[in-house]
């Protein structure tokens, strides 16, 4: 089931639309912050403009005029990126129009990114390309420049209202370790305090590791990080800024390269984090 969240409904309106005055573009891009809904929001996109109204398990939808480009891995490949090419030049079957919609666009390869483009630059009659992406500024200059953008607002209020709608725990602690985002903190479901002291304390790292990679450890990893952050402001720590950038360089390979090792950067990083405190904290 994909859920509906209040903050997409002003872009689905907008949207809708430019649909029924004939100025919707074959490229557009869905800017969707991190823990805010972007695989909902580009599920609902996709079936408005198909016209479909029942729910729809992506991966599973059986539709002739609808492909569905997820990852490989960390990764979007040139060979996903061919696929759609070659469906966007066919005849729409029993839509009015044929729907490609990629998540996580910014991860697209190089060369997935290039084999794209040139689609984008000559779109085919009856075809939009939906590219839904946290991080609109990572993709391609030139991918950017020919898709017409539509971004969700981040509510903070309406998220709270939403939370505590769907009987959600919140607590302003808890909401800054989630970056302010509604759907992230539905994924917090360690104490990361308790979490990050426990790990000054174990002798073997093991079942820690274990515990942050079932959580989530690019979420673990932000998480973390804006913990840390948050407790700079009493008094900024060189070591624990530098931490917070190795925090951050982890969560990204993890997230962009299918060659990273998730059990070794993390063994490494709670080791370090073991090193940092054993030592006196100079400013």
């Amino acid at each position: 089931m994909i859920d509906a969240y209040p903050w997409h409904d002003e872009v689905l309106s907008d949207i809708d639309d430019r649909v029924h005055r004939e100025v919707l573009p074959s490229a557009i891009g869905l800017s969707c912050a991190e823990g805010w809904g972007g695989r909902s929001l580009l599920v609902r996109v996709a079936k408005q403009l198909l016209g479909v109204t029942k729910q729809i398990n992506p991966e599973e939808f059986a539709h002739p005029d609808f492909r569905w480009i997820v990852p490989d891995g960390a990764e979007i490949r040139i060979d996903q990126i061919r696929a759609l090419n070659a469906f966007a030049v066919q005849t729409p079957q029993t839509a009015k129009r044929k729907v490609a919609a990629v998540l996580n666009a910014h991860l697209l390869n190089p060369n997935a990114a290039n084999t794209l483009l040139k689609t984008l630059e000559e779109p085919p009659a009856n075809t939009h390309i939906l590219l839904c992406t946290p991080y609109w500024s990572r993709l391609l200059p030139t991918i950017r420049s020919r898709c017409q953008c539509f971004q969700i607002k981040t509510n903070e209020e309406q998220a709270k209202q939403w939370l505590a709608k769907n009987h959600i725990e919140l607590t302003q602690g808890l909401f800054a370790q989630a970056g302010y985002a509604p759907l992230s903190l539905q994924d917090h479901t360690v104490d990361l305090e308790s979490f990050v002291a426990r790990i000054l304390s174990a002798k073997a790292l093991g079942a820690l590791v274990d515990e942050a990679i079932e959580v989530n450890p690019a979420i673990f990893l932000g998480g973390w990080y804006r913990l840390l952050i948050a407790k700079q402001h009493a008094g900024p720590s060189r070591a624990l800024l530098a931490f917070a950038d190795e925090l951050n360089d982890a969560r990204r390979m993890i997230e962009t390269s299918n060659s990273t090792n998730t059990r070794l950067a993390l063994e490494r990083l709670f080791f370090l984090w073991q090193q940092i405190n054993k030592q006196p904290q100079v400013g």
